[in-house]
């Protein structure tokens, strides 16, 4: 169970996130729904522990996992917006490095590779790939770990559109089997087909 308490931040003294607060069990989808500036990605980097909030708490399975690195490498997997990959490596170093960060060993998940079409890219450099292709690793390195709660920002968003089926079709298999998604999307069929419910955001407060 994932539990989001009253997370809230402001910058410059301008709220952006009004106090937000959410359940997730295992094995269901949430939806982010709102225009763009809404709060959804604020929401997802704060919980992902890429900002820290102004107050508020995250638990999974009863206890805080703020500051907890083990979770955040874990059992948490983050595809931000735009992806953050480093441009000096190739494709295949990125994922290593994710890898060990991750304190997982061996090679790479040859299921994860297939999924996202990455073997062909595994020596390429990441300054050479396409908007579609980074977004692809960016996904990749989400998933490696097999994680337990998924944050999903915009995913399919210049995502190569063969590539999107089987995206969703690989999320729906991990919701059926006890994972959680955080869903954000602009698409309401996404939205409709992954979310068993949908939180609404505008200027940073919940409308539904």
């Amino acid at each position: 169970m994932l539990e989001v308490r009253q997370l809230c931040k402001s910058y410059g003294g301008r709220q952006v996130l009004a106090p937000i607060c959410f359940m997730l069990p295992p094995g269901q989808c949430l939806g982010l729904a709102g225009s763009n500036g809404s709060g959804k990605s604020t929401l997802l980097r704060l919980i992902a522990q890429i900002q820290r909030p102004d107050s508020g708490d995250i638990l999974f399975q009863g206890r805080s996992v703020m500051g907890d690195r083990s979770f955040l490498r874990r059992q948490l997997g983050y595809v931000p917006q735009s992806s953050q990959l480093a441009r000096e490596l190739t494709v295949r170093q990125q994922l290593a490095l994710w890898q060990s960060a991750c304190d997982l060993s061996g090679p790479l998940s040859p299921d994860i590779l297939e999924l996202l079409g990455l073997e062909p890219l595994l020596p390429m450099p990441v300054r050479a790939l396409s908007g579609g292709m980074a977004q692809r690793v960016s996904i990749a390195m989400a998933l490696l770990s097999r994680p337990r709660v998924l944050l999903m920002d915009e995913a399919t968003s210049g995502l190569d559109q063969e590539y999107v089926p089987r995206l969703l079709d690989w999320l729906e298999r991990y919701v059926a089997g006890g994972g959680s998604l955080v869903w954000c999307s602009h698409h309401p069929a996404e939205l409709d087909r992954l979310c068993g419910a949908v939180l609404r955001l505008a200027d940073g407060k919940l409308i539904s």
